[in-house]
């Protein structure tokens, strides 16, 4: 039997060319015995091949596969050709990840053919482990894989082809390493604007967005407290759901109300997972302060120059200073004047009109807050829709 290229082949003696430091290619007639066991204890991979036949071969790897390094992932291809009498038998088997913490992976493969063209390229990285197989043969050739996820998921394939076959195919488990519990959180609404004595109803989303089942779960509201969810464990894809109310008083005047929401859960192995929201109150105190807006034109479009009429009331009982006007449009304003009990006047007010969403018609958010003779502070909002011209 004849070799050539960094690995020479011959009788009794191991090769190996699908994975680890050794390159090479052979190419010969003759007896074929072929072994190679590799187990990674600290990384949980295994690989295990043979090969046994008398015929001529030709085998190796003829170069390293470039990495995948957003995915990390080295992928290696193997090329096999054989040709005699006496078959070709092989077996390989891959393994990846352990029972134990969770998750594991095995392809396996055995061949008995007499007339074998082979390409097959391996990926084994944290995200991702799989095999895609090009083969022409005349024999029999089987395939089994098989995925088991604690609590998730458990897949298995077997395939079994006898004759003469072109076979393309690709097995591929992505995810094993990552079991990292993960949650999503959705607060409606996020924002939003309401009087002094309204009620706001607040409604909750969770999400188990990972790829393992979450269980403990529990919602905190800074502004009411803990929240009792409709689940308190959640499989991969599910969704539990909560609603809570409070009501707006005085004493939270003059706004806004900036609330964080917080859920958090562990998996089986005591991983925590957490997420966070915002929420919002922008408060309306009619007690003092009334306010209408007036644009001075139908329609507007983006970067158009606008103008506004603000009509500012006092319908309270004191008299109001330290007026503030702020809009969406020309932005903050200090009001140098002091509205006395039923007492007005009126603002001009230009601005650009800022680009939008195509789908948002534009508008104008306009609030006025001041402080009254009894030392409280009064606020009022309005919005104005204009039509796009």
């Amino acid at each position: 039997m004849k070799g050539r290229g960094l690995v020479f082949l011959i009788l009794g003696v191991v090769l190996f060319v699908s994975s680890g430091p050794v390159a090479g290619w052979v190419s010969g007639t003759g007896a074929i015995d072929i072994s190679r066991s590799v187990v990674d204890r600290i990384n949980e991979f295994e690989h295990h091949t043979t090969l046994a036949g008398d015929g001529s071969l030709e085998m190796g790897r003829p170069g390293r596969g470039s990495p995948d390094l957003e995915r990390g992932v080295s992928p290696r291809t193997f090329s096999l050709s054989y040709t005699g009498e006496v078959p070709l038998v092989g077996v390989k088997r891959i393994e990846k990840g352990s029972s134990l913490d969770g998750g594991k992976i095995t392809i396996q493969e055995a061949f008995s053919a007499h007339q074998m063209e082979k390409v097959e390229t391996t990926s084994m990285g944290s995200q991702l482990v799989g095999t895609d197989t090009k083969l022409s043969f005349n024999g029999t050739y089987i395939t089994t894989s098989k995925s088991h996820q604690i609590f998730a998921s458990d897949i298995s394939s077997q395939r079994v082809f006898t004759g003469n076959f072109d076979i393309q195919q690709q097995i591929t488990f992505g995810g094993l390493a990552d079991r990292t519990p993960s949650l999503a959180l959705a607060v409606l609404p996020q924002d939003c604007f309401a009087e002094v004595g309204a009620l706001v109803t607040r409604s909750y989303r969770v999400a188990n967005v990972g790829k393992v089942p979450i269980q403990g779960l529990v919602l905190v509201d800074s502004r009411v407290g803990t929240v009792p969810l409709d689940k308190s464990s959640l499989n991969p894809g599910e969704v539990a759901s909560a609603v809570a109310s409070f009501a707006v008083g005085d004493e939270h005047l003059p706004g806004p109300l900036k609330d964080t929401v917080r859920v958090t859960g562990s998996d089986f192995q005591g991983k925590t997972a957490i997420a966070s929201a915002a929420a919002n109150v922008n408060l309306i105190s009619s007690r003092g302060l009334s306010l209408e807006v007036i644009p001075q034109q139908e329609c507007a479009e983006a970067g158009e120059v606008v103008a506004f009429i603000y009509q500012i009331e006092n319908v309270g009982d004191f008299l109001i200073e330290v007026l503030h006007l702020n809009d969406s449009i020309g932005g903050p304003l200090a009001i140098n004047a002091t509205l006395m009990p039923k007492e007005s006047l009126n603002l001009t007010r230009e601005g650009i009109l800022p680009e939008t969403d195509i789908s948002v018609p534009p508008s104008n958010h306009v609030s006025i807050s001041g402080v009254d003779s009894m030392g409280d502070a009064v606020f009022f909002y309005s919005e104005v829709v204009l039509q796009a011209c």
